[in-house]
């Protein structure tokens, strides 16, 4: 916490990821400390928190046009990673029939060990990605902001081939809904099977009143990219991830 004449005006907010050795941190101060020496102070108190605690990295995203890119610099971190905020609000989500043998289906009471299989299987060895365990998936599954009904699983015959996992956030209308996340299982990639799951997920968010859905996506993820801008996706901003690898990795 930051404190100044008995007023609170930031915080480090620290989230350790044992299991990859990184640490996130999210970084919130008063507008006035801007770039301040204050502001820099408690990153580097952050960044021994993590470094006591043996993690080899720390990452902390920040709009390009908060500046705190500078302040971060002066913490010893580097730019890494570039996403992409994108948003599709067409009048019509055009028709795509599924391919014969395949199937959409929503998360149903017994569903979190595939959930958890599914999605650490489609995302092992991606940036940033830190396993799950069953008590995690179980816990965000019930999250106020996650209903079932959005949380969709593309299947082949009876072997899963992926999921959208959809999710509402607050916007300036109310509530947005959010691809929060889609994946395709290893065995699955380079059949095309990623437009039918993000057509499930953007399905399901129109069914329910949303005319406007929004995504996160790595801007070096030239595929994923692609994929959305062909279905009407636009660039809306972006959103800069800092890196700083800590002594003794």
């Amino acid at each position: 916490m930051l404190e100044h004449a008995g007023q609170i005006k930031g915080l480090a907010l620290v989230f350790r990821e044992f299991p990859i050795s990184r640490a996130v941190i999210e970084l919130i101060t008063a507008p006035e400390l801007a770039g301040s020496a204050d502001e820099v102070e408690l990153v580097q108190r952050a960044l021994a928190l993590v470094e006591t605690e043996g993690l080899g990295v720390a990452h902390i995203c920040v709009l390009p046009e908060s500046g705190r890119g500078k302040v971060l610099e002066q913490a010893g971190f580097t730019l890494v990673r570039t996403y992409l905020d994108m948003v599709w609000n067409e009048d019509e989500l055009p028709e795509l029939e599924l391919p014969q043998g395949y199937s959409v289906r929503s998360f149903q009471a017994g569903d979190t060990p595939l959930l958890t299989r599914v999605q650490n299987d489609a995302f092992l060895g991606s940036w940033g990605f830190c396993p799950n365990s069953e008590e995690q998936i179980e816990y965000r599954t019930n999250m106020p902001n996650t209903s079932k009904a959005g949380l969709l699983f593309l299947f082949d015959g009876d072997h899963p081939a992926g999921y959208c996992w959809t999710v509402m956030v607050p916007a300036e209308n109310g509530v947005r809904g959010m691809i929060g996340m889609i994946g395709v299982v290893p065995e699955y990639r380079g059949k095309g099977v990623s437009r039918h799951i993000l057509q499930a997920g953007m399905k399901h968010l129109r069914s329910i009143g949303q005319a406007e859905i929004g995504l996160e996506v790595d801007g070096d993820n030239g595929p994923a990219v692609g994929l959305y801008r062909s279905i009407g996706f636009k660039t809306m901003g972006e959103r800069h991830w800092f890196e700083r690898v800590l002594p003794g990795t």
